[in-house]
């Protein structure tokens, strides 16, 4: 046997070829319209390359058979003889547009578009002139996987029908306002008039080109337009280009605060045929502080035509149109600082992370650029101009700790525990090395604190040493020292090692197998939480005072819990009951005092 003999060919289950795309290529039955669309706007391009003056026309008829609708989508394109009908209808995978020498100028290349017409029609029924050939014929496509060619005389002039009935349950589809809508939504922007033609009436749908790709359009007009396409009242539009993958397209600002990772919906159109929504990989990560319509004509689809592929040509026109933010905000700096100011102040995390990347843009608008603070949420020019040393913390904890500590002493800390923040600072620390920023944590604040002689006071020393005793419980050490603000009783002052330590410590102390051996990975046992009292403040000195032991106790443990939650530590459980049971210890002992006073 010749090897030959020993070949076969592929079968086709034309059945399980359109469950395939109805549940996992197509998203929607509706892309029936857009292939359709597609495939009488290609046809029209094709006509153009024998006549560059063709004006293309799609018509849509929407008829009664029998009680039930039909559809019809016309177009005047070049048509398709028997030989081609056979080859391009017949074939799954073989498309008409595929090696011809003006393949980009295509929208369709894949030759499955026809087959979402049969998951919402049991049959395709395709009438074609030819213009070059000047033949007419009819193809019968059928799920079942047949089909049927004739010849036919009704088709005077060049161009495709596209006659479906619907099926039952897909009925709403073929509706004239659920067709209208998908056939706005796929076909807005084609450059190709576009016809509706029902109970004898005939409605222009597509006849010009969009404002958002003309050239001439005004700021008004692309807001207004932007308005209708998203229902937002945006806050300024730009215009966006790339010459890689041939891009032009309009990018709206938010009016208002969006999430980081939020949903990041847009309209991207691929030879002004709708794609899809999402421009994944194509716009910058931190673009997200705006919505853009964008047409390319050079960037592939996937097989699906609802997303882009991310290939060579994708990343450079990524870069191509995160230079063209960046030159909007260029020129905002120059003629409209007023705006520049506002989009800042909204958006100023986007901002922030496009100020890491370009060093450029950072020196421009640095000054603009806002941080929270231990004064308040305040622009940089602010910032550098209250001290000459400015300090920073990247940590979220630690600003809580020390902010209020460091405001007393006259300090500007900047807190920069948010995303992309801790990067900005050392950017701005290389780019204005006349800028003095240095980093400050809990312990540099314990630091700065006032000791206190505890030595020379044996009342102090006594305080000191009953509250360790105290604390030592809670792994934490008290120490006395003096400071302002004088009505803060006490702070929380920890770092990682000691958080760590402790947090080591509760867990060895927990009933659990494993438990024992933790404590061997505490790294230093004098490295503990420190609780550190006000000398000066007024509960302080009379908690000094006291000798009755419940009582002090009681005022401690509240006082170390209080000081917990004001620098926004955690709150275990057992710190909770401590708390609750010292509380409830007062309440008690105060209406005691209460009542006895009384003589009851």
């Amino acid at each position: 046997m010749t090897q030959e003999n020993n070949k076969y060919l592929f079968q086709v289950n034309l059945k399980g070829m359109i469950e395939l795309l109805s549940e996992h290529i197509y998203s929607a039955p509706n892309v029936f319209v857009r292939e359709v669309l597609q495939n009488g706007m290609d046809a029209a391009t094709a006509r153009r390359t024998i006549d560059e003056h063709h004006q293309g026309e799609i018509n849509i008829y929407i008829n009664k058979v029998d009680g039930l609708p039909q559809v019809i989508f016309e177009d005047n394109g070049i048509g398709l003889s028997e030989n081609e009908v056979h080859q391009f209808l017949s074939v799954i995978g073989q498309s008409s547009k595929r090696g011809d020498f003006n393949e980009k100028d295509y929208i369709g290349k894949f030759g499955i578009g026809m087959l979402s017409c049969l998951v919402v029609s049991n049959e395709i029924i395709v009438e074609t002139r030819s213009l070059i050939k000047d033949e007419a014929v009819c193809w019968k496509g059928k799920a079942d996987g047949t089909y049927t060619v004739e010849r036919i005389e009704n088709m005077e002039k060049p161009g495709t029908r596209v006659i479906l009935h619907p099926k039952k349950e897909w009925l709403p589809l073929f509706e004239k306002a659920e067709l209208k809508k998908n056939i706005l939504y796929f076909g807005n922007a084609l450059p190709i008039t576009i016809r509706l033609i029902s109970d004898g009436e005939t409605e222009m749908l597509v006849d010009k080109t969009p404002v958002w790709l003309s050239p001439e359009s005004t700021k008004e007009e692309l807001l207004s337009y932007g308005k209708d396409a998203f229902n937002i009242n945006f806050l300024d539009a730009f215009p966006l280009h790339s010459h890689a993958g041939e891009i032009d397209g309009v990018a709206y600002i938010m009016p208002h605060k969006v999430q980081f990772s939020g949903s990041k919906q847009h309209k991207i159109y691929l030879k002004r045929m709708f794609l899809c929504e999402q421009a994944n990989n194509l716009l910058p990560e931190w673009s997200s502080f705006v919505k853009c319509i964008i047409n390319t004509n050079e960037l592939r689809p996937t097989a699906s035509r609802e997303s882009l592929m991310d290939d060579e040509i994708m990343k450079e026109a990524k870069k191509e149109l995160s230079n063209s933010f960046k030159d909007y905000l260029k020129v905002l700096t120059l003629k409209d600082t007023g705006k520049l100011g506002e989009i800042i102040n909204i958006h100023h995390m986007f901002i922030k992370a496009l100020a890491v990347e370009d060093r450029s843009l950072l020196k421009l608008f640095v000054d603009y650029i806002p941080f929270e603070t231990n004064k308040g949420h305040i622009p940089f020019v602010s910032i550098k101009s209250y001290n000459e040393v400015i300090y920073y913390t990247p940590s979220l904890d630690d600003f809580r700790q020390i902010r209020r500590i460091a405001g007393s002493q006259g300090k500007t800390v900047i807190n920069a525990a948010y995303s992309f923040e801790a990067d900005l600072i050392q950017q701005i620390k290389i780019t204005f090395p006349e800028i003095k920023i240095e980093k400050i944590t809990p312990q540099d604040i314990l630091d700065t604190l006032a000791d206190v002689a505890v030595s020379e006071d044996e009342a102090y020393m006594r305080f000191e040493k009953r509250a360790n005793d105290l604390l030592k419980q809670q792994y934490c050490k008290a120490q006395l020292k003096q400071f302002d603000p004088v009505d803060t009783p006490a702070i929380y002052v920890a770092n990682d090692e000691a958080m760590s330590n402790k947090n080591l410590q509760s867990l060895s102390t927990a009933g659990n197998p494993f438990a024992a051996t933790l404590q061997n990975f505490i790294k230093k046992e004098d490295n503990m939480p420190t609780l550190c009292f006000n000398k000066d403040n007024e509960i302080v000195k009379n908690l000094i005072a006291i000798e009755d032991e419940p009582l002090f106790n009681s005022i401690v443990h509240i006082m170390y819990v209080q000081a917990l939650m004001l620098g926004g530590y955690p709150v275990n459980k057992k710190e909770m009951t401590v708390f609750n049971d010292a509380l409830y210890q007062l309440l008690v002992m105060g209406m005691s005092n209460f009542l006895g006073n009384m003589g009851l």
